[in-house]
């Protein structure tokens, strides 16, 4: 019974995973067309390509560092997840160097 009840907490997990997966990449789809749909298909794909592996990346990224990903987030989320997450290492970056002053 233990292992039916795993199994199915862990294909509900595995589901909602795939649908926000999903639902992440057709927004940056979305927001990559809108923006650079002028420079050609292999400039939008590049940009979903690199906007879809940043995304992973701040998912990843330790709890420590939720306030500077949140601020990041609300600040530059309109230019792509590239630059959130350039915004987000780059903070990272300053306070360690702050800490070390």
């Amino acid at each position: 019974m233990k292992k039916l009840i795993i199994i199915i907490v862990a294909s509900f997990i595995l589901q909602n995973n795939i649908h926000a997966t999903s639902d992440l990449k057709q927004e940056i789809i979305n927001r990559c067309r809108a923006q650079m749909s002028d420079y050609g298909a292999s400039i939008v794909k590049t940009c979903v390509d690199e906007d879809y592996k940043a995304a992973l990346r701040i998912r990843n990224l330790p709890e420590k560092y939720n306030s500077i990903i949140n601020r990041c987030r609300n600040q530059m989320l309109d230019y792509g997840y590239s630059i959130v997450l350039t915004c987000i290492n780059e903070d990272i970056k300053a306070a360690q160097a702050l800490d070390d002053y």
